[in-house]
């Protein structure tokens, strides 16, 4: 596919996502009482909100510890949360611009290939090239499916705890079961992939194999990865219950330790923008089960969702800054 047809494609599918969005928002509009939610928002207090900003940030830092542990080379942990907050600013500020995987992709390629260069050869053979393309590649799938991991894993384990908090209505059996049918969904999948190793065919897919396969044997690492992955977990989990207190709203927190994942996966359905719409309405399916009215889980989800676009705000400035000067501030 040429680069114009590959643009126009990448356009349209920008333009599909932002219209389910709109059609999303213009739908929870007419169900819900505007001046609701935004009296329910103007309970919400500041520094509760500043300090779920913060604790976003701090689970980016998390995330470049665990991040750097599936990397086969010494990168300064400032390099690694650098690439990070500028993917997170991607992903959720500018979607569709740029993938924020795909923009910590390049710049960790680039950063092995400098130091594969040596002094007297400025650049890597294409072997060596190819190399640095898939370590960073596979590192950031693996970085993600850890974190995946972590995430329904709490979801299951808060999951028989939680019954006794979810009302018996008419969604009664779905919400019961949902959690526990991605979860062994998810297991079956990676257990196929792993098991057969689909696309082997491919050498770019085969060579993540390989690398895959180094790590098999360095399980401390990818158990200490894994708990990484359950503290930036337990992190999000905690800023939806603070949020909710700040604005006076009494929700289990075993209900939003099942709920939030599921929403989570729901908003990671690549058919809107950050998961704008989709995210709401799962907040209002979920916690209406709990007694939670559509005001206020519309205010709990709009108030995490701009906590978390503030806190990668972060990641702007270390654009910048990278742009203007050709590297990070931390580079």
């Amino acid at each position: 596919m040429d680069p114009a047809s590959k643009k126009f494609k990448n356009l349209l599918f920008f333009l599909l996502k932002f219209i389910i969005s709109a059609s999303l928002l213009y739908l929870l509009i007419s169900k819900v009482e505007i001046e609701t939610i935004l009296q329910n928002l103007k309970l919400l207090n500041p520094l509760a909100f500043v300090f779920t900003a913060g604790l976003y940030v701090f689970s980016i830092y998390i995330s470049s510890i665990r991040w750097s542990l599936l990397i086969n080379q010494t990168i300064k942990l400032r390099r690694l949360f650098s690439m990070y907050m500028m993917g997170s600013f991607f992903n959720i500020c500018l979607p569709g611009i740029i993938g924020g995987d795909a923009l910590k992709a390049y710049y960790l390629s680039r950063e092995l290939k400098d130091i594969k260069a040596t002094p007297f050869m400025q650049k890597v053979s294409k072997a060596d090239e190819l190399d640095t393309n898939i370590t960073a590649i596979a590192s950031i799938f693996m970085d993600r499916y850890i974190g995946f991991s972590a995430l329904l894993t709490v979801g299951i384990i808060a999951f028989p705890f939680g019954l006794s908090y979810t009302e018996r209505d008419s969604n009664g059996n779905l919400l019961i079961w949902l959690m526990p049918i991605i979860f062994f969904l998810f297991v079956f999948i990676s257990l196929v992939i792993f098991r057969f190793k689909l696309g082997v065919n491919f050498r770019l897919i085969t060579k993540i194999y390989e690398y895959f396969a180094i790590y098999s044997f360095k399980k401390t690492a990818l158990i200490k990865a894994f708990i990484y992955s359950v503290i930036i977990q337990a992190i999000g989990l905690f800023s939806v219950y603070i949020l909710s207190k700040s604005m006076s709203f009494d929700i289990p927190l075993f209900s939003i330790m099942i709920f939030i994942p599921i929403i989570i996966v729901i908003t990671l359905l690549p058919i809107s923008i950050s998961g704008i719409g989709l995210r709401e309405f799962a907040f209002i399916f979920f916690f209406s089960s709990v007694g939670v009215s559509p005001e206020a889980s519309t205010a709990i989800s709009i108030s995490w969702f701009f906590s978390v676009v503030i806190g990668s705000l972060w990641g702007l400035f270390e654009y910048l800054i990278f742009k203007t000067k050709g590297r990070s501030p931390y580079f």
